[in-house]
C-alpha cells in the first residue's frame, strides 16, 4: 500500500510540473483585453495611494502585465514654482572649458517627461527593478542659468566710463563703470576738452546733417535693461540676467585683472534643454560644429525601487541626451566715436555698453551618464503634484566626464532693447528740429524693456532665427550686415573657407555636480 501511494504521489508531482512547464509564465495565460483592464485599475490604485509602489504584491502584478506608469522629473529647489528656497538651488553642472576659459558653474531647474516601465519576472529583471525612459518633448524641458563665456574687466573697471572711448576715439580705454541707475547719464567726457560746451550735458548731443554744429538736442542715456548691474550672481535658472552661483567666474592669473559676472561681454541666453530625439545627429564630442557627426540614442536606464541595482552600488543607472538651440548675448564696449547727425542713421556708437543678441545655434549634450539613488517617497508637493519617490543623481565616475562640442554664435541680430518706429523692419533716422532731450517715443529703442521678450525671468529670443539670419533694420543700419564666407583668394585657409566667421565651437567637459528632483506621478 505504502509503495503504492508514493507512487501516485509521484505521478501527480511529475503530472503538476509537467503541466506548469507547458503552461509558461502566468502572464501568457491573460488576454490582452485582461491586461489591459489590469494596467488600467493598477494606474487608478497607484494615484489614489503611491505607497502601493513599494509593495511587493503591486511589484508583481504590474510586472505581469508589463505596467507603464508615466512620470514627470522635476528639479526641486530650483526657482520654477517651488517654494522651499529659491537661493539653495542644488541642481549645478559644472563645464570646464580648458585652461583658457576656465570653469563655469550652471545652475538647472525645470521638468522631463518619462515613464517607469515594470517588467515580468521572467525576463530575467529582480523584483523592484524597473526601466526608466526620458521622452522627447516639447513642454517639458530643463531650463539653465546664462553661461558667460569671454569678459573685459574694463566693463566695470573704476574710471572706466561708458563715454570715454566715445569722446577720445579710443586715445584712452573706455568701459562701462558709470552705465548704471535710472536716470539719463550726462556727457562728461574726461580729459576730452577743458572748452567742451557739451560737459555735463544731458545725454549725448546732436549734430547737424554735416556733422557740424550742434541742432540743440541730446539723445537721452538710460541703461535700463542694459544696465551692467543687472547681472547678478544668482543660481534661478531661466531668467536671463542670472549668470549662476560663482561671482567670479572667470580664470584669473598673476598679471591678469580679476573679473565678476559684470564684466561679462558673452554669454549665453537661459538655454532650453529638451531629451533629444532619438536618431538625431550632433557633432563628435570634441569636434567643432560642421565636422564628423554622431547617432544620438535613446535617453533612460534602470533603477531599483528598495535599493541598489543588482551588481551595482547605486539605484539608479540613466543616460541621457540633450538638445538646446544656443543664443548669445554680446555687450559692446570702448566703442570707436560717432556723431549722432540729424537725419541720418543712428550710428553703432550710440549704443556703447548696450547689448545685443544673436539667432541660435543648434547643439546636443549627448551621452550624460548618470547614477544615483530612489526614495519612495510619496507626498502632496507646495505646487500640487502627486510625488511617489525622490531621486538624487551626479555624473557616473565611468565615463568621466561628459566630452562635448558647444558652438556659439557671434553675429548680433538685434539691440537686446525694445525697438521701436518699426526700427525692426524700416529705416528710422534721427529726428531733425528736437531741442533739448529727445522723448522716448523718438528713439529708436525703449530701453526700458526687453526685445521680444515677455520679462526676464520668461525669454524667448527664437524670432531672431538661425545664427548670421538676416539682421534688423536698426542693426544694418548701424553698420553691419552679416558676416560673409571666407575666401580663398583673400589668403585664407582651404578650413576657414568653409565658414563665414559667425559661428565659434569651443570644446569643453561636463559635469553634473548634482540634482534633486522629484518623481512625479503623471503628465504634470
Amino acid at each position: 500500500m505504502r509503495l503504492k501511494v508514493s507512487h501516485f504521489l509521484a505521478l501527480v508531482v511529475i503530472a503538476a510540473l509537467s503541466i506548469g512547464l507547458m503552461a509558461g509564465p502566468a502572464s501568457a495565460k491573460m488576454s490582452a483585453k485582461h491586461k489591459a483592464q489590469i494596467r488600467a485599475q493598477l494606474k487608478k490604485a497607484v494615484k489614489k495611494n503611491p505607497r502601493l509602489i513599494s509593495r511587493k504584491s503591486f511589484l508583481k502584478k504590474a510586472s505581469l502585465v508589463d505596467f507603464t506608469l508615466p512620470i514627470t522629473i522635476k528639479l526641486r529647489n530650483s526657482g520654477n514654482g517651488v517654494p522651499q528656497g529659491v537661493g539653495n538651488n542644488p541642481n549645478r553642472a559644472t563645464v570646464d572649458l580648458g585652461a583658457s576659459l576656465g570653469q563655469r558653474e550652471l545652475n538647472l531647474g525645470g521638468s522631463l517627461g518619462g515613464e517607469i516601465q515594470f517588467h515580468d519576472s521572467f525576463d530575467g529583471g529582480a523584483l523592484g527593478n524597473v526601466d526608466l525612459v526620458l521622452n522627447p518633448s516639447t513642454t517639458k524641458y530643463l531650463t539653465s542659468t546664462s553661461l558667460p563665456l569671454l569678459w573685459n574687466p574694463n566693463v566695470s573697471g573704476a574710471g572706466k566710463f561708458w563715454d570715454l572711448g566715445l569722446a577720445t576715439q579710443n586715445a584712452s580705454e573706455g568701459g562701462c563703470s558709470n552705465f548704471t541707475g535710472a536716470g539719463n547719464l550726462t556727457w562728461d567726457p574726461l580729459n576730452y576738452s577743458a572748452a567742451d560746451p557739451f560737459t555735463g550735458a544731458p545725454g549725448v548731443p546732436v549734430f547737424d546733417n554735416a556733422g557740424t554744429t550742434p541742432s540743440g538736442g541730446y539723445i537721452p542715456i538710460n541703461p535700463g535693461i542694459d544696465d551692467i548691474n543687472n547681472l547678478t550672481t544668482s543660481k534661478t535658472p531661466n531668467n536671463l540676467n542670472n549668470l549662476g552661483g560663482n561671482p567670479n567666474p572667470f580664470p584669473s592669473a598673476p598679471g591678469l585683472t580679476t573679473a565678476n559676472v559684470k564684466d561679462t561681454v558673452l554669454r549665453t541666453a537661459p538655454l532650453k534643454l529638451t531629451v533629444a530625439t532619438p536618431g538625431a545627429t550632433a557633432p563628435v564630442p570634441g569636434g567643432p560644429d560642421g565636422t564628423q557627426t554622431t547617432t544620438i540614442g535613446k535617453s533612460g536606464g534602470q533603477a531599483n525601487l528598495f535599493g541598489n541595482i543588482p551588481g551595482k552600488s547605486y539605484g539608479i543607472d540613466v543616460t541621457v541626451s540633450l538638445a538646446t538651440q544656443i543664443n548669445s548675448i554680446l555687450r559692446a564696449v570702448d566703442v570707436d566715436a560717432q556723431r549722432v547727425r540729424e537725419n541720418a542713421n543712428w550710428p553703432a556708437a550710440l549704443f556703447n555698453c548696450r547689448q545685443a543678441f544673436t539667432g541660435s545655434v543648434p547643439n546636443y549634450i549627448p551621452d550624460v551618464h548618470l547614477k544615483g539613488s530612489l526614495k519612495i517617497s510619496p507626498a502632496i508637493t507646495p505646487s500640487g503634484d502627486l510625488r511617489i519617490a525622490k531621486a538624487s543623481l551626479n555624473t557616473l565616475s565611468e565615463p568621466y566626464p561628459t566630452h562635448v562640442a558647444l558652438a556659439a554664435c557671434l553675429s548680433p541680430y538685434s539691440v537686446l532693447a525694445a525697438q521701436q518706429n518699426s526700427t525692426d523692419s524700416l529705416n528710422y533716422p534721427v529726428p531733425t528740429g528736437v531741442v533739448g532731450v529727445f522723448p522716448n517715443g523718438q528713439l529708436p529703442a525703449d530701453t526700458a524693456s526687453y526685445s521680444r521678450v515677455v520679462s526676464a525671468t520668461n525669454p524667448d529670443l527664437s524670432a531672431a532665427g538661425s545664427c548670421d539670419s538676416t539682421q534688423t533694420k536698426l542693426t544694418q543700419d548701424a553698420g553691419f550686415s552679416g558676416l560673409a564666407v571666407a575666401s580663398a583668394a583673400n589668403g585664407y585657409s582651404a578650413f576657414a573657407t568653409s565658414s563665414d566667421g559667425s559661428k565659434v565651437s569651443v570644446t569643453g567637459d561636463v559635469t553634473v555636480n548634482d540634482v534633486e528632483a522629484d518623481v512625479i506621478i503623471g503628465d504634470r
